[in-house]
């Protein structure tokens, strides 16, 4: 029998499906779903943030998509809504020549997403603000699913060259280094590590292990983004 937990109130918002959310029972979480874990790893590897005001305070998963990506967005919505308020929103953005719409995913924020801010982010002491790093144990992290979302965010495929890119270009040569070596420690597809600009480093995965990738990764792909490794609907 589960203890009664007295003298605390139940604190209820609305998300997307305009069902409550229990924060009461939100905030005891420890642990996302396992698929959903993955997911965010993957997402996070890419365009994913995790942000908290505070060292103290609880972090939120957030994340912004461009205007040709409407679809892909609600579905990372609706993946996320338990732990949402809102739906995913359309933000319009003046340009110099045009106006753009983005597409903004949000959660609340939750004990249950510190974890993941302190597995993303290491505090820079010099710039006084959080660095966002790869995960120290990404060999333990990296499966299908992950490499999935890490390609659907950050990922493009180069026709010319018949191969996948992937831009880690945020992170440092040794990180990428090691994202690359997890793939291939994981999911035995190789990965090359190339420069691009500066001193800024991409992931490749090339011709030979095309089809490998796509039989491992596209299960997972929502359909929308199957160019992406070279899929078309």
């Amino acid at each position: 029998m589960k203890p009664k937990i007295k003298n605390m109130k139940k604190t209820q918002i609305f998300n997307s499906n305009n069902k409550s959310l229990d924060l009461v029972n939100l905030k005891k979480l420890t642990s996302l779903p396992v698929e959903l874990h993955s997911i965010l790893i993957g997402i996070m590897l890419g365009d994913g943030g995790i942000y908290r005001s505070s060292p103290k305070a609880n972090a939120r998963f957030e994340m912004s998509l461009g205007t040709k990506y409407q679809n892909f967005a609600e579905y990372l919505g609706d993946l996320f809504k338990e732990y949402m308020s809102n739906p995913v929103k359309s933000i319009n953005i003046k340009g110099k020549t045009k106006n753009y719409t983005n597409y903004r995913l949000k959660t609340v924020s939750l004990p249950v997403f510190n974890q993941y801010h302190g597995m993303f982010y290491i505090f820079n002491t010099d710039k006084q603000n959080y660095v966002k790093i790869v995960p120290f144990n990404i060999n333990e992290l990296i499966n299908p699913i992950v490499l999935a979302y890490l390609i659907m965010t950050d990922g493009n495929f180069d026709a010319n060259r018949n191969r996948v890119r992937i831009y880690t270009n945020s992170y440092k040569k040794d990180e990428v280094v090691k994202l690359a070596g997890a793939i291939m420690n994981n999911l035995k597809i190789y990965t090359g590590v190339l420069h691009d600009r500066n001193d800024q480093w991409i992931l490749t995965i090339g011709a030979n292990n095309l089809e490998l990738l796509r039989k491992t990764v596209s299960p997972h792909f929502h359909s929308s983004m199957l160019y992406r490794i070279g899929i078309l609907e």
